[in-house]
């Protein structure tokens, strides 16, 4: 028996060489798709855009970009493979982008190849375009060499520092097969850079509007808790009554950070509909750009009301904006669906229903500490 296993070990470590030299040779042969777009064609067809990252010591660029056109995403992948002299692989995908116009036709066929594709991770980001994810990905930026990693870096530090919504493959087809609609980021190529520029609001699969940064920043708060972020806000003179009477410019913009908050939501009336929106927000003011006496407490009590005077009235209007798309990316109809006993709510009843829907809406907001002035 001793002899027996002296003789596996000798085997054993003999073959270590060999398999890490096959392995080698593998990854070698595998250009790893980053970031995958799609386009939408003339007919049914799509065009489907590759970034991807290579290891080969005898490459003088580790990036490779490749396009290819078909009618489903599997097959603008095998027609992308056949113009590389790489094997293209799908572990490492992070991103995955539409073009707006084929998001407004419906991206679940699409989402849903990802999802099958048991190499793709959940946490996959996903964005929309404005404009063709061929140029974003094609394009040779003057400072970006990997666009696709770009990308992914750009929306996941947003996501981390609170600033945009956070929208994975995983949470996609969480919110599509529920009643809470999908958000995604918008992103846009600006000459020489790409930016995060808006957010695309869904109906089930298909893209139906967009939101700017500050009324994603309300959505966020109304659908999940603030920890640590932050947002600029103009307020009008007239309504910090006497406090600012001495200030003469119209718009006083402050910037509020640190932010941590929680909401509730719960049904008010199903006969009307109409739900209550509950809003806790505290933040540290750090900039505001007109000399206001911070260390009063008058002067913080006057930007609290006005706060949320603000904000009160900004949510209603976006409400107003969501149920006229018939968009319901808070999760309204599950707040019906668990508060109601036995509703069996569909989508399509659901959508029925929020069109008349109507909300109050609550901010209690509390500026614990003041910082610094312009």
């Amino acid at each position: 028996m001793k002899k027996f296993n002296v003789i596996f070990f000798l085997v054993l470590v003999m073959s270590l060489p060999l398999s890490l030299h096959l392995k080698k040779n593998v990854l070698e042969d595998l250009g790893m798709i980053i970031a995958a777009g799609y386009d939408e064609l003339e007919g049914d067809s799509i065009k489907g855009t590759y970034v991807l990252h290579q290891i080969d010591p005898n490459s003088k660029t580790p990036v490779m970009r490749l396009t290819s056109e078909a009618l489903t995403s599997k097959g603008a992948r095998v027609a992308a493979n056949r113009k590389s002299h790489k094997k293209l692989v799908s572990g490492q995908l992070r991103v995955a982008i539409f073009n707006e116009k084929l998001a407004k036709k419906g991206v679940l066929p699409l989402v849903d190849t990802l999802f099958r594709d048991a190499s793709v991770s959940s946490t996959l980001y996903m964005a929309v375009s404005k404009g063709d994810v061929e140029d974003i990905l094609m394009h040779k930026y003057l400072d970006i060499p990997d666009a696709g990693a770009y990308i992914v870096e750009n929306i996941h530090q947003n996501v981390i520092r609170e600033q945009f919504i956070s929208s994975t493959l995983h949470e996609f087809l969480s919110n599509y097969y529920s009643l809470e609609d999908p958000m995604i980021p918008l992103i846009e190529r600006k000459g020489e850079s790409v930016e995060l520029k808006n957010v695309a609001v869904f109906r089930g699969d298909r893209m139906v509007g967009t939101v700017n940064p500050n009324e994603t920043f309300y959505l966020k708060l109304i659908r999940d808790r603030y920890k640590a972020g932050s947002i600029e806000v103009s307020l009008d003179r007239e309504n910090l009554g006497k406090v600012a009477s001495q200030i003469d410019e119209k718009q006083v913009r402050i910037v509020i950070e640190n932010i941590q908050s929680d909401s509730k939501k719960k049904l008010i009336s199903q006969y009307p509909l109409k739900f209550r929106v509950d809003v806790r927000l505290k933040g540290m003011l750090t900039e505001s750009s007109a000399q206001l006496d911070l260390g009063k407490p008058a002067v913080i009590a006057a930007l609290e009301q006005a706060i949320t005077r603000k904000s009160e009235a900004d949510v209603q209007r976006l409400f107003g904006r969501l149920t006229a798309m018939q968009s319901d990316p808070v999760g309204f109809g599950e707040v019906l669906r668990s508060q109601v006993y036995r509703a069996h709510l569909t989508s399509e009843v659901w959508r029925d229903m929020y069109k008349s829907a109507t909300f109050e809406v609550h901010f209690d907001i509390r500026i614990v500490r003041s910082g610094q002035v312009e």
